[in-house]
């Protein structure tokens, strides 16, 4: 009986094992940390303000974070990159959210930043939620940016409205 129950037990084991190892061989399968902790993108219509997608799919966050914001070239160009995107058509948003740090408390996914996406333009416009600062108060104006994309990064923004 004994010997019976041995068995059975090595053999769930090892379909737990097989399992385990297949699992963490899939190529989709990214860390928090890989995401930088986020968990979703929102997209909406600027026109209309209505949610057009909801997107939780890590390879597609992943690749949302790979897109490059130069911030050294950005600084001294703020003011050149807003009029440049001012009397332009705003096509639609992309809301991004985390995880919030704190293990403890609230689970609440956190709104993170805002991408604004013109039409006809490589021009974005991030602001950055205030949730997403904790212990001060900033006013708005200073969590707002621009940032000239490249042909890459503006065709994959499309590309999550498809």
């Amino acid at each position: 009986m004994r010997k019976r129950q041995f068995i059975i037990g090595m053999l769930i084991f090892g379909v737990l094992c097989i399992c385990a190892g297949c699992s963490s061989n899939q190529d989709s399968s990214y860390t928090l940390e890989q995401l930088d902790n986020l968990a979703q993108l929102e997209i909406y219509s600027a026109e209309t303000n209505e949610l057009i997608k909801v997107i939780s799919d890590e390879e597609t966050l992943y690749q949302y974070n790979q897109c490059s914001f130069d911030s050294d070239e950005s600084v001294e160009h703020q003011a050149e990159f807003k009029n440049s995107v001012e009397g332009l058509k705003e096509e639609y948003y992309i809301e991004s959210y985390k995880y919030p740090v704190s293990q403890f408390g609230s689970q609440e996914l956190e709104k993170n930043i805002t991408i604004t996406v013109y039409e006809n333009s490589n021009v974005i416009k991030m602001t950055v939620s205030e949730e997403s600062i904790k212990g001060d108060s900033i006013p708005q104006a200073f969590l707002t940016f621009y940032y000239e994309m490249s042909d890459e990064d503006m065709d994959f923004y499309y590309s999550l409205v498809e």
